[in-house]
Protein backbone atom coordinates (compact mmCIF):
# COMPACT_ATOMS: atom_id res chain seq x y z
CA UNK A 1 0.00 0.00 0.00
CA UNK A 2 2.87 2.37 0.84
CA UNK A 3 4.47 1.59 -2.54
CA UNK A 4 1.22 2.36 -4.38
CA UNK A 5 0.92 5.73 -2.57
CA UNK A 6 4.52 6.61 -3.49
CA UNK A 7 3.88 5.87 -7.18
CA UNK A 8 0.77 8.03 -7.17
CA UNK A 9 2.69 10.91 -5.57
CA UNK A 10 5.53 10.70 -8.14
CA UNK A 11 3.03 10.58 -11.01
CA UNK A 12 1.27 13.68 -9.69
CA UNK A 13 4.61 15.46 -9.43
CA UNK A 14 5.52 14.58 -13.01
CA UNK A 15 2.14 15.85 -14.17
CA UNK A 16 2.82 19.16 -12.45
CA UNK A 17 6.32 19.35 -13.97
CA UNK A 18 5.06 18.82 -17.48
CA UNK A 19 2.46 21.56 -17.03
CA UNK A 20 4.20 24.47 -15.25
CA UNK A 21 7.36 24.71 -13.16
CA UNK A 22 8.22 27.35 -10.58
CA UNK A 23 11.73 27.46 -9.09
CA UNK A 24 12.80 29.74 -6.28
CA UNK A 25 10.71 31.97 -4.03
CA UNK A 26 6.93 31.48 -3.69
CA UNK A 27 6.88 28.09 -5.48
CA UNK A 28 3.08 27.84 -5.26
CA UNK A 29 2.51 31.13 -7.09
CA UNK A 30 3.23 30.90 -10.84
CA UNK A 31 2.38 33.08 -13.81
CA UNK A 32 -0.43 31.45 -15.79
CA UNK A 33 1.41 32.01 -19.12
CA UNK A 34 4.78 30.54 -18.14
CA UNK A 35 6.02 26.99 -18.50
CA UNK A 36 9.07 27.81 -16.38
CA UNK A 37 9.30 30.67 -13.89
CA UNK A 38 12.30 31.67 -11.80
CA UNK A 39 11.88 33.96 -8.80
CA UNK A 40 14.49 35.21 -6.35
CA UNK A 41 15.46 38.41 -4.60
CA UNK A 42 19.11 37.45 -4.13
CA UNK A 43 20.05 34.94 -6.84
CA UNK A 44 20.45 35.05 -10.63
CA UNK A 45 19.91 32.83 -13.64
CA UNK A 46 23.10 31.02 -14.73
CA UNK A 47 22.82 29.59 -18.27
CA UNK A 48 25.14 26.94 -19.75
CA UNK A 49 28.61 28.35 -20.41
CA UNK A 50 30.42 27.07 -23.50
CA UNK A 51 33.53 28.31 -25.34
CA UNK A 52 32.35 29.33 -28.84
CA UNK A 53 35.07 29.71 -31.49
CA UNK A 54 33.03 30.16 -34.67
CA UNK A 55 29.70 31.78 -35.50
CA UNK A 56 28.92 29.03 -38.02
CA UNK A 57 30.09 25.96 -36.11
CA UNK A 58 28.06 24.02 -33.55
CA UNK A 59 31.24 23.02 -31.69
CA UNK A 60 31.84 22.31 -28.86
CA UNK A 61 28.31 20.89 -28.93
CA UNK A 62 28.32 17.45 -30.50
CA UNK A 63 24.74 17.03 -31.69
CA UNK A 64 22.51 19.06 -33.99
CA UNK A 65 21.48 22.29 -32.30
CA UNK A 66 17.82 23.19 -32.06
CA UNK A 67 16.92 26.63 -33.35
CA UNK A 68 16.55 29.08 -30.45
CA UNK A 69 19.15 27.43 -28.21
CA UNK A 70 20.75 30.04 -25.92
CA UNK A 71 24.21 29.80 -24.35
CA UNK A 72 26.70 32.11 -22.75
CA UNK A 73 30.06 32.01 -24.59
CA UNK A 74 32.93 32.08 -22.14
CA UNK A 75 36.61 31.42 -22.93
CA UNK A 76 36.30 30.92 -26.70
CA UNK A 77 37.67 33.06 -29.51
CA UNK A 78 34.31 34.80 -29.95
CA UNK A 79 33.61 37.73 -27.64
CA UNK A 80 32.04 36.64 -24.35
CA UNK A 81 28.27 37.11 -24.23
CA UNK A 82 24.86 35.56 -24.80
CA UNK A 83 24.33 33.86 -28.18
CA UNK A 84 21.35 32.13 -29.73
CA UNK A 85 21.35 29.64 -32.62
CA UNK A 86 19.18 30.75 -35.59
CA UNK A 87 19.41 27.35 -37.36
CA UNK A 88 22.59 28.21 -39.29
CA UNK A 89 24.77 30.40 -37.04
CA UNK A 90 25.20 31.92 -33.59
CA UNK A 91 23.79 35.41 -33.14
CA UNK A 92 25.14 37.66 -30.39
CA UNK A 93 22.41 39.19 -28.23
CA UNK A 94 23.69 42.77 -28.29
CA UNK A 95 23.06 45.30 -25.58
CA UNK A 96 20.56 48.03 -26.28
CA UNK A 97 22.19 51.18 -27.66
CA UNK A 98 20.95 54.73 -27.88
CA UNK A 99 22.92 55.36 -31.10
CA UNK A 100 21.59 52.38 -33.02
CA UNK A 101 18.74 52.02 -35.52
CA UNK A 102 17.60 48.79 -37.14
CA UNK A 103 16.41 49.55 -40.66
CA UNK A 104 13.64 47.30 -42.01
CA UNK A 105 12.38 49.85 -44.55
CA UNK A 106 13.39 53.25 -45.90
CA UNK A 107 11.01 54.81 -43.37
CA UNK A 108 13.42 53.86 -40.57
CA UNK A 109 15.94 56.38 -41.91
CA UNK A 110 15.53 60.08 -41.10
CA UNK A 111 12.94 61.83 -43.25
CA UNK A 112 14.36 63.12 -46.56
CA UNK A 113 14.69 66.83 -47.23
CA UNK A 114 14.73 67.89 -50.89
CA UNK A 115 15.35 64.27 -51.89
CA UNK A 116 18.28 63.69 -49.49
CA UNK A 117 18.26 61.56 -46.35
CA UNK A 118 20.84 63.04 -43.98
CA UNK A 119 21.81 60.44 -41.40
CA UNK A 120 21.94 61.46 -37.75
CA UNK A 121 25.55 61.96 -36.69
CA UNK A 122 26.87 59.30 -34.35
CA UNK A 123 24.18 56.74 -35.18
CA UNK A 124 24.83 53.26 -36.56
CA UNK A 125 22.20 52.00 -39.01
CA UNK A 126 21.81 48.23 -39.39
CA UNK A 127 20.12 47.02 -42.57
CA UNK A 128 17.77 44.11 -41.98
CA UNK A 129 16.66 42.61 -45.30
CA UNK A 130 16.08 44.46 -48.58
CA UNK A 131 15.65 48.25 -48.42
CA UNK A 132 14.34 50.12 -51.48
CA UNK A 133 15.57 53.72 -51.68
CA UNK A 134 14.20 56.48 -53.89
CA UNK A 135 16.09 59.26 -52.08
CA UNK A 136 19.83 59.87 -51.84
CA UNK A 137 21.74 59.44 -48.57
CA UNK A 138 24.23 61.86 -47.02
CA UNK A 139 26.37 59.63 -44.78
CA UNK A 140 27.31 62.37 -42.31
CA UNK A 141 30.07 60.24 -40.79
CA UNK A 142 27.73 57.35 -39.97
CA UNK A 143 27.98 53.61 -40.43
CA UNK A 144 25.48 51.61 -42.48
CA UNK A 145 25.98 47.90 -42.08
CA UNK A 146 24.30 44.57 -42.55
CA UNK A 147 24.88 41.24 -40.88
CA UNK A 148 25.00 39.26 -44.12
CA UNK A 149 26.17 40.92 -47.36
CA UNK A 150 24.23 38.36 -49.43
CA UNK A 151 20.86 39.14 -47.82
CA UNK A 152 21.06 42.68 -46.42
CA UNK A 153 20.54 44.89 -49.47
CA UNK A 154 20.29 48.54 -50.43
CA UNK A 155 18.58 49.05 -53.79
CA UNK A 156 18.50 52.59 -55.16
CA UNK A 157 15.97 53.34 -57.88
CA UNK A 158 16.64 57.06 -58.32
CA UNK A 159 18.47 58.70 -61.19
CA UNK A 160 21.13 60.48 -59.16
CA UNK A 161 23.49 58.88 -56.64
CA UNK A 162 22.68 56.64 -53.70
CA UNK A 163 25.37 58.31 -51.56
CA UNK A 164 25.95 62.00 -52.26
CA UNK A 165 27.12 65.24 -50.68
CA UNK A 166 30.40 66.21 -49.04
CA UNK A 167 30.49 63.81 -46.09
CA UNK A 168 31.78 60.26 -45.84
CA UNK A 169 31.16 57.29 -43.53
CA UNK A 170 31.32 53.50 -43.36
CA UNK A 171 29.56 50.77 -45.37
CA UNK A 172 29.86 47.14 -44.30
CA UNK A 173 28.36 43.74 -45.16
CA UNK A 174 25.89 44.98 -47.77
CA UNK A 175 24.73 44.23 -51.28
CA UNK A 176 24.36 47.52 -53.15
CA UNK A 177 22.49 48.18 -56.41
CA UNK A 178 21.89 51.44 -58.28
CA UNK A 179 20.42 50.28 -61.58
CA UNK A 180 19.56 53.72 -62.97
CA UNK A 181 21.93 56.18 -61.30
CA UNK A 182 25.21 55.67 -59.47
CA UNK A 183 26.29 54.46 -56.05
CA UNK A 184 28.59 57.37 -55.17
CA UNK A 185 28.76 61.04 -55.97
CA UNK A 186 30.76 62.29 -52.99
CA UNK A 187 33.05 65.32 -52.99
CA UNK A 188 34.55 65.85 -49.53
CA UNK A 189 36.13 69.13 -50.68
CA UNK A 190 39.50 68.20 -49.21
CA UNK A 191 38.18 67.66 -45.68
CA UNK A 192 40.11 65.22 -43.47
CA UNK A 193 37.48 62.48 -43.61
CA UNK A 194 37.67 58.74 -44.26
CA UNK A 195 35.43 56.55 -46.38
CA UNK A 196 35.51 52.85 -45.46
CA UNK A 197 33.73 50.19 -47.54
CA UNK A 198 34.15 46.60 -46.37
CA UNK A 199 32.69 43.22 -47.37
CA UNK A 200 30.22 44.67 -49.85
CA UNK A 201 28.82 43.45 -53.18
CA UNK A 202 28.05 45.92 -55.99
CA UNK A 203 25.52 44.30 -58.28
CA UNK A 204 23.93 45.49 -61.52
CA UNK A 205 24.78 49.17 -61.08
CA UNK A 206 24.64 51.68 -63.90
CA UNK A 207 27.76 53.24 -62.35
CA UNK A 208 29.70 52.85 -59.14
CA UNK A 209 30.30 56.61 -59.39
CA UNK A 210 32.83 59.16 -58.14
CA UNK A 211 34.63 59.72 -54.84
CA UNK A 212 36.53 63.00 -54.81
CA UNK A 213 38.37 65.34 -52.46
CA UNK A 214 38.70 62.93 -49.51
CA UNK A 215 41.46 64.39 -47.35
CA UNK A 216 41.91 61.25 -45.26
CA UNK A 217 41.76 57.72 -46.68
CA UNK A 218 39.38 55.96 -49.04
CA UNK A 219 39.54 52.29 -48.03
CA UNK A 220 37.79 49.48 -49.93
CA UNK A 221 38.41 45.98 -48.54
CA UNK A 222 37.01 42.62 -49.69
CA UNK A 223 34.58 44.09 -52.20
CA UNK A 224 33.16 42.36 -55.27
CA UNK A 225 31.60 43.77 -58.45
CA UNK A 226 29.23 41.95 -60.81
CA UNK A 227 27.32 43.12 -63.92
CA UNK A 228 28.06 46.82 -63.47
CA UNK A 229 27.99 49.03 -66.58
CA UNK A 230 30.53 51.60 -65.36
CA UNK A 231 33.09 51.48 -62.59
CA UNK A 232 34.42 53.92 -59.99
CA UNK A 233 36.42 57.14 -60.32
CA UNK A 234 38.75 58.43 -57.63
CA UNK A 235 39.62 62.09 -58.02
CA UNK A 236 42.02 64.23 -55.98
CA UNK A 237 41.82 61.95 -52.94
CA UNK A 238 44.65 61.92 -50.41
CA UNK A 239 45.07 58.17 -49.89
CA UNK A 240 43.25 55.41 -51.78
CA UNK A 241 43.64 51.81 -50.56
CA UNK A 242 41.93 48.98 -52.47
CA UNK A 243 42.46 45.65 -50.74
CA UNK A 244 41.34 42.26 -52.05
CA UNK A 245 38.93 43.43 -54.75
CA UNK A 246 37.16 41.27 -57.33
CA UNK A 247 35.96 42.69 -60.63
CA UNK A 248 34.10 39.89 -62.40
CA UNK A 249 34.24 39.48 -66.18
CA UNK A 250 30.55 40.50 -66.31
CA UNK A 251 31.49 44.16 -65.71
CA UNK A 252 31.85 46.68 -68.56
CA UNK A 253 33.94 49.74 -69.44
CA UNK A 254 36.46 51.23 -66.99
CA UNK A 255 36.65 49.50 -63.61
CA UNK A 256 38.91 51.86 -61.59
CA UNK A 257 39.90 55.31 -62.84
CA UNK A 258 42.23 57.79 -61.11
CA UNK A 259 42.21 61.49 -61.94
CA UNK A 260 44.22 64.36 -60.46
CA UNK A 261 46.57 64.46 -57.47
CA UNK A 262 47.08 61.74 -54.87
CA UNK A 263 49.43 61.12 -51.99
CA UNK A 264 49.19 57.30 -51.96
CA UNK A 265 47.43 54.78 -54.20
CA UNK A 266 47.69 51.22 -52.93
CA UNK A 267 46.03 48.36 -54.84
CA UNK A 268 46.68 45.04 -53.13
CA UNK A 269 45.26 41.62 -53.92
CA UNK A 270 42.20 40.51 -55.81
CA UNK A 271 41.30 39.86 -59.45
CA UNK A 272 40.51 42.07 -62.44
CA UNK A 273 38.78 39.89 -65.04
CA UNK A 274 38.26 41.77 -68.29
CA UNK A 275 36.42 41.11 -71.54
CA UNK A 276 37.03 42.95 -74.81
CA UNK A 277 33.39 42.28 -75.69
CA UNK A 278 32.46 44.55 -72.76
CA UNK A 279 35.14 47.13 -73.71
CA UNK A 280 36.53 46.49 -70.24
CA UNK A 281 39.57 48.34 -68.88
CA UNK A 282 40.73 47.24 -65.46
CA UNK A 283 42.87 50.23 -64.45
CA UNK A 284 42.92 53.72 -65.96
CA UNK A 285 45.80 55.88 -64.66
CA UNK A 286 46.52 58.31 -67.49
CA UNK A 287 44.67 61.10 -65.64
CA UNK A 288 47.02 61.10 -62.63
CA UNK A 289 48.90 64.40 -62.50
CA UNK A 290 50.74 63.89 -59.19
CA UNK A 291 51.46 60.85 -57.03
CA UNK A 292 53.91 60.43 -54.16
CA UNK A 293 53.72 56.63 -53.88
CA UNK A 294 51.77 53.93 -55.66
CA UNK A 295 51.61 50.14 -55.45
CA UNK A 296 49.83 47.48 -57.48
CA UNK A 297 50.75 44.10 -56.04
CA UNK A 298 49.52 40.50 -55.79
CA UNK A 299 46.75 41.12 -58.34
CA UNK A 300 45.54 38.88 -61.17
CA UNK A 301 44.86 40.72 -64.43
CA UNK A 302 43.08 38.19 -66.67
CA UNK A 303 41.01 38.19 -69.84
CA UNK A 304 40.82 39.74 -73.29
CA UNK A 305 40.15 43.32 -72.20
CA UNK A 306 42.61 46.14 -71.48
CA UNK A 307 44.56 45.77 -68.27
CA UNK A 308 46.02 49.28 -67.91
CA UNK A 309 45.48 52.56 -69.74
CA UNK A 310 48.34 54.98 -69.12
CA UNK A 311 51.90 54.48 -67.91
CA UNK A 312 53.16 53.80 -64.42
CA UNK A 313 55.41 56.60 -63.20
CA UNK A 314 58.52 55.98 -61.13
CA UNK A 315 56.41 56.49 -58.01
CA UNK A 316 54.77 53.10 -58.59
CA UNK A 317 55.81 49.63 -57.53
CA UNK A 318 54.08 47.04 -59.70
CA UNK A 319 54.17 43.29 -59.10
CA UNK A 320 51.05 41.76 -60.58
CA UNK A 321 50.20 38.75 -62.71
CA UNK A 322 49.59 40.05 -66.22
CA UNK A 323 51.70 43.22 -65.86
CA UNK A 324 55.42 43.86 -66.23
CA UNK A 325 57.19 44.24 -62.91
CA UNK A 326 58.01 47.89 -62.36
CA UNK A 327 59.85 49.00 -59.24
CA UNK A 328 63.13 50.56 -58.17
CA UNK A 329 64.55 47.12 -57.37
CA UNK A 330 64.68 46.26 -61.08
CA UNK A 331 65.99 49.64 -62.28
CA UNK A 332 68.94 49.35 -64.65
CA UNK A 333 70.32 50.05 -68.08
CA UNK A 334 73.26 49.94 -70.47
CA UNK A 335 75.40 52.33 -72.52
CA UNK A 336 78.00 51.64 -75.17
CA UNK A 337 80.37 53.75 -77.28
CA UNK A 338 79.08 54.11 -80.82
CA UNK A 339 81.63 56.73 -81.96
CA UNK A 340 85.09 56.75 -80.29
CA UNK A 341 86.71 60.07 -79.44
CA UNK A 342 90.18 60.76 -78.04
CA UNK A 343 90.25 61.68 -74.36
CA UNK A 344 92.86 64.33 -73.59
CA UNK A 345 94.70 65.24 -70.39
CA UNK A 346 96.11 68.50 -69.11
CA UNK A 347 97.63 67.05 -65.95
CA UNK A 348 99.28 63.72 -65.30
CA UNK A 349 97.63 61.39 -62.78
CA UNK A 350 94.44 63.46 -62.70
CA UNK A 351 91.26 61.56 -63.70
CA UNK A 352 89.00 62.98 -66.41
CA UNK A 353 85.78 61.73 -67.92
CA UNK A 354 86.15 59.35 -70.89
CA UNK A 355 84.99 60.99 -74.12
CA UNK A 356 83.04 59.47 -76.99
CA UNK A 357 79.50 59.24 -78.29
CA UNK A 358 77.46 56.69 -76.35
CA UNK A 359 74.16 55.00 -77.09
CA UNK A 360 71.81 53.78 -74.32
CA UNK A 361 69.73 50.59 -74.29
CA UNK A 362 67.36 48.70 -71.97
CA UNK A 363 66.81 51.67 -69.65
CA UNK A 364 64.29 51.27 -66.83
CA UNK A 365 64.10 54.04 -64.23
CA UNK A 366 67.45 55.06 -65.63
CA UNK A 367 68.33 57.74 -68.18
CA UNK A 368 71.41 58.73 -70.19
CA UNK A 369 71.03 62.49 -70.61
CA UNK A 370 74.61 63.00 -71.86
CA UNK A 371 77.35 60.79 -73.27
CA UNK A 372 79.02 58.36 -70.87
CA UNK A 373 76.42 58.79 -68.13
CA UNK A 374 73.70 56.66 -66.53
CA UNK A 375 71.36 58.60 -64.21
CA UNK A 376 69.13 56.84 -61.68
CA UNK A 377 65.48 57.92 -61.92
CA UNK A 378 63.83 55.84 -59.21
CA UNK A 379 62.08 57.10 -56.09
CA UNK A 380 64.20 55.54 -53.35
CA UNK A 381 67.90 55.03 -52.64
CA UNK A 382 69.17 51.58 -53.54
CA UNK A 383 72.38 49.66 -54.14
CA UNK A 384 73.49 48.83 -57.70
CA UNK A 385 76.15 46.62 -59.25
CA UNK A 386 78.04 48.36 -62.05
CA UNK A 387 80.04 46.29 -64.54
CA UNK A 388 81.71 47.07 -67.82
CA UNK A 389 84.34 46.13 -70.34
CA UNK A 390 86.33 48.29 -72.75
CA UNK A 391 89.17 48.27 -75.26
CA UNK A 392 91.64 51.15 -75.60
CA UNK A 393 94.41 52.45 -77.83
CA UNK A 394 96.90 55.33 -77.62
CA UNK A 395 99.55 56.83 -79.94
CA UNK A 396 102.64 56.33 -77.74
CA UNK A 397 104.59 53.56 -76.06
CA UNK A 398 104.74 52.38 -72.47
CA UNK A 399 101.90 54.35 -70.99
CA UNK A 400 100.09 53.48 -67.74
CA UNK A 401 96.42 54.34 -67.29
CA UNK A 402 93.97 54.02 -64.40
CA UNK A 403 90.23 53.65 -65.03
CA UNK A 404 87.49 54.36 -62.51
CA UNK A 405 83.73 54.48 -62.00
CA UNK A 406 82.75 57.98 -60.84
CA UNK A 407 79.57 58.84 -58.93
CA UNK A 408 78.32 62.38 -59.47
CA UNK A 409 81.79 63.29 -60.76
CA UNK A 410 83.61 61.83 -57.74
CA UNK A 411 85.94 58.87 -58.20
CA UNK A 412 84.97 55.60 -56.46
CA UNK A 413 88.40 54.38 -55.30
CA UNK A 414 87.57 50.67 -55.12
CA UNK A 415 86.59 50.64 -58.81
CA UNK A 416 90.16 51.42 -59.98
CA UNK A 417 91.62 49.25 -62.77
CA UNK A 418 95.21 49.82 -64.06
CA UNK A 419 96.54 48.91 -67.48
CA UNK A 420 99.80 49.32 -69.44
CA UNK A 421 99.84 50.02 -73.20
CA UNK A 422 103.22 48.96 -74.59
CA UNK A 423 103.14 50.58 -78.03
CA UNK A 424 100.91 52.54 -80.39
CA UNK A 425 99.73 49.48 -82.27
CA UNK A 426 98.27 47.81 -79.20
CA UNK A 427 94.52 47.68 -78.50
CA UNK A 428 94.08 46.28 -75.03
CA UNK A 429 91.01 45.32 -73.05
CA UNK A 430 90.09 45.51 -69.38
CA UNK A 431 87.03 44.99 -67.18
CA UNK A 432 85.73 47.39 -64.57
CA UNK A 433 83.14 46.93 -61.82
CA UNK A 434 82.00 48.06 -58.39
CA UNK A 435 78.91 48.32 -56.16
CA UNK A 436 77.46 51.77 -55.59
CA UNK A 437 74.53 53.28 -53.70
CA UNK A 438 72.51 55.77 -55.71
CA UNK A 439 69.82 58.17 -54.59
CA UNK A 440 67.29 59.50 -57.11
CA UNK A 441 69.14 61.78 -59.54
CA UNK A 442 72.62 60.32 -58.85
CA UNK A 443 74.66 59.28 -61.88
CA UNK A 444 77.71 57.22 -62.83
CA UNK A 445 80.38 57.67 -65.52
CA UNK A 446 83.67 56.09 -66.59
CA UNK A 447 86.79 58.18 -65.91
CA UNK A 448 90.48 57.69 -66.73
CA UNK A 449 93.87 59.07 -65.57
CA UNK A 450 97.21 58.99 -67.44
CA UNK A 451 99.80 57.93 -64.88
CA UNK A 452 102.92 58.59 -67.01
CA UNK A 453 102.25 61.58 -69.30
CA UNK A 454 99.56 63.86 -70.65
CA UNK A 455 99.21 62.12 -74.00
CA UNK A 456 95.69 61.24 -75.08
CA UNK A 457 93.88 57.88 -75.09
CA UNK A 458 90.96 56.56 -77.12
CA UNK A 459 88.40 54.16 -75.71
CA UNK A 460 87.49 52.23 -78.82
CA UNK A 461 84.73 50.15 -77.24
CA UNK A 462 82.83 50.43 -73.97
CA UNK A 463 79.87 48.45 -72.68
CA UNK A 464 78.72 49.65 -69.26
CA UNK A 465 75.76 48.11 -67.40
CA UNK A 466 74.07 48.93 -64.10
CA UNK A 467 71.54 46.73 -62.30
Amino acid sequence: MKKLFLLITIAAGITNLTAQVKIGDNPNTINANSMLELESTNKGFLPPRVPLNSLTSSAPMTAAIAEGTVVYSDGGTLPDGFYYWNSTRWILLSSARDNYVRVRSAADFPAPVAGVITLTAGVEYEINGTIILTNSIALNGCTIKGEDSANDKLIYTGGGAMFSGNTTGNLRFLSITANAGSVFNIDALGANQNLVVQNCFFLGCNSIGTIAGVGGTVFFATTAYFVNTNGITFQNDNNVVLNNTLWDISNSNIYERFIGTFNVIQILGGDRLTSSANTATALHISGITSLNAGAAKVIMFVGTGTYVTGSFSNAWEVEANGLNTQKDDVAGGNIYISTPTATTFTTMNTPVKVLGTTTSTSLFRMTSPVNNRLTYGGSKTRSFFVSGAMSISQPNSNRFFSFYIAKNGVIIPESRQDIKVVNSTDQVSLPISCRVSLAPGDYIEVWVANQTAITDITVQTLNLSIQ
